[in-house]
């Protein structure tokens, strides 16, 4: 199968590459074909993946989208539109304003999606003409995107996907010393604002126990983001993003103490690029580039895409059913089966109410967001940011809209 990866100059591209060599034995993959608009980091990066793989497979850079998408059974998005300088001003801009500056959550991830938005409404309706594949997405804001493809562009076979559910399952299998496979987590929400209500392992619950030994845990860590009685009372474990929401004070303090993380990230893909030139190995840097099991999460998706057997993962797609207590149409982040290409959702029963109060607000955010964009509307948007929890008050809220759009100009204008 070919297997087409669009943002393939990402400094995480080995990483998936290294994913891809790990399910090799299992899945037959005749090619793996990268297209970037960066050609020079592109170069770069697949010369380096062509040492990894030796002959395990083909290797090839497409000179356009469309050739890179065409025949192939499986499209991978981890493509940045408007690169780190466009996050940079993501982050940057709201600090002005005393909002957090953070790529995914709140006005961050605003002026994010109006970036991403037109260029995978043409990506996702070329894939339609010309192959009809699988997509996976990673570029941010994920959910949102998946959001836009899924009702709004009406494309079924588009899968948003983050590293934080697997991480959550890691975590759970090494405290019970069991395989990932072992462990089922009754989880719901949006990306980066996830919620896990129940803890299984090899069918048993054991979430009482997952919560003692997070007790543990915080009485020898005091300064730990959230304290106990936070967990007393609200017993559900939750996503490390809900800090932006939980804790808004202390994050956007701690963010405006330190520098960008945007421009801590361009030093760090900097040291990469150029141990990329010579590597042979995956260098020690990347893990300092985050995303951890980012690899794992999409190449075990494609696996048991591919393989067919039903296997579980928790993936952005449409609820349908998983949480009884919400739309069917909202897209979420829960445990679906996997089998032809597609994510079937898994009945949860209802969700708890703190957790859907987030979610209704944020999703209602989304979709707002989306219908600005869909019809270049300054009202819309102003409305879009004025309902985000993380979003400006009246006073400042034209004046941030105007500053993003004038930052964001090539990419999207709304009148």
């Amino acid at each position: 199968m070919r297997i087409a990866v669009i943002g393939g100059g990402s400094s995480y591209t080995p990483e998936l590459i290294k994913g891809l060599l790990d399910i090799s034995g299992d899945v037959q993959i005749d090619e793996v074909i990268f297209y970037d608009i960066n050609e020079e980091k592109q170069k770069i990066v697949v010369d380096f993946v062509r040492r990894l793989v030796k002959d395990r497979f083909r290797v090839l850079i497409a000179e356009s989208f469309k050739d890179a998408v065409m025949d192939a059974k499986y499209v991978i998005f981890q493509f940045r539109p408007g690169g780190l300088k466009g996050r940079e001003k993501d982050e940057g801009i709201p600090l002005k304003y005393g909002l957090i500056g953070q790529e995914t959550t709140g006005v961050g991830g605003f002026s994010a999606a109006l970036r991403a938005f037109p260029v995978v409404e043409e990506y996702v309706e070329t894939v339609r003409k010309v192959s009809n594949a699988t997509i996976i997405n990673f570029t941010n804001p994920s959910g949102h995107i998946t959001e836009f493809v899924r009702n709004y562009l009406d494309y079924e076979k588009f899968i948003g996907l983050c590293n934080v559910p697997i991480n959550f399952i890691r975590e759970i299998s090494e405290m019970f010393s069991v395989n990932l496979e072992d462990v089922f987590l009754k989880y719901y929400g949006l990306n980066h604002l996830s919620f896990v209500e129940r803890v299984f392992v090899k069918g048993q619950d054991v979430t009482e126990k997952v919560f003692e030994n997070l007790k543990l845990k915080l009485s020898n860590i005091p300064d730990e983001d959230f304290p106990e009685w936070f967990y007393d009372s609200v017993r559900l474990l939750v996503n490390p993003y809900l800090r932006y929401y939980l804790m808004e004070k202390k994050m956007f303090k701690k963010i405006t103490s330190h520098e960008l993380r945007s421009r801590e990230v361009m030093k760090i893909e900097e040291q990469l690029f150029e141990k990329y030139r010579t590597a042979t190995e995956i260098p020690e840097e990347l893990s300092k580039r985050g995303g951890s099991m980012y690899s794992t999460a999409a190449a075990h998706l494609i696996r048991d895409l591919e393989k067919d057997e039903g296997k579980i993962h928790i993936v952005n797609t449409r609820n349908n059913g998983s949480i009884e207590n919400l739309p069917n149409d909202y897209v979420l982040e829960i445990p679906c089966y996997v089998r032809s290409g597609r994510a079937l959702s898994i009945s949860q029963g209802k969700g708890d109410l703190f957790a859907l109060s987030f979610i209704h607000a944020v999703k209602m955010y989304e979709r707002l967001t989306i219908e600005a964009y869909l019809k270049r509307s300054k009202k819309l948007a102003l409305k879009a940011l004025l309902s985000h929890p993380l979003g400006p008050d009246v006073e400042d809220a034209k004046d941030l809209l105007e500053e993003i759009l004038k930052a964001n100009s090539e990419h999207v204008k709304l009148v």
